[in-house]
């Protein structure tokens, strides 16, 4: 038999805003912008969240899922315009969002902050992945080449 968790509103959306601040603050973490790779690799994550993580941390997801991407857009419309005010707004945000954990025992702490490590990396890289599969083989092709006329 298959465990099924459900949690208040207001664990939904303190938890769900983690989420999203989390993907918004790596997104703008190296260089103060939302690129447009890094937005869609958010929603992909959150999504691709929504089945396949841990079954506790799932139906935060999976109620995300149904407007993480109105939120995403919302919520990165209120960001100051300067680099360091947004790092300094999106963690604010974050701390307030994360003091609900307190509640949820030390387990799902821990679990929940991994799961938004892997999203963070996943976003931050975002931009680097693209560069990676697409200019990197076609570099690696034309040094290939340079080599085998010699």
């Amino acid at each position: 038999m298959e465990d099924t968790y459900e949690y208040s509103e207001e664990v939904y959306k303190k938890l769900g805003d983690a989420i999203l601040w989390t993907t918004i603050l790596a997104a703008v973490h190296k260089d103060g912008v939302i690129e447009e790779e890094e937005r869609a690799e958010a929603i992909k994550q959150t999504h691709i969240r929504s089945f396949s993580t841990e079954p506790y941390i799932m139906p935060i997801y999976e109620h995300l899922d149904e407007h993480f991407e109105k939120d995403f857009d919302a919520y990165s419309q209120q960001l100051p315009e300067g680099y360091e005010e947004k790092e300094q707004y999106i963690q604010n945000k974050l701390a307030d969002c994360m003091s609900i954990l307190k509640e949820m025992g030390p387990v799902f702490a821990a679990e929940f902050s991994k799961d938004l490590e892997s999203l963070f990396d996943r976003v931050f890289t975002a931009n680097a992945s693209l560069v990676q599969s697409f200019l990197f083989p076609l570099i690696s092709g034309h040094l290939e080449d340079k080599n085998r006329r010699r």
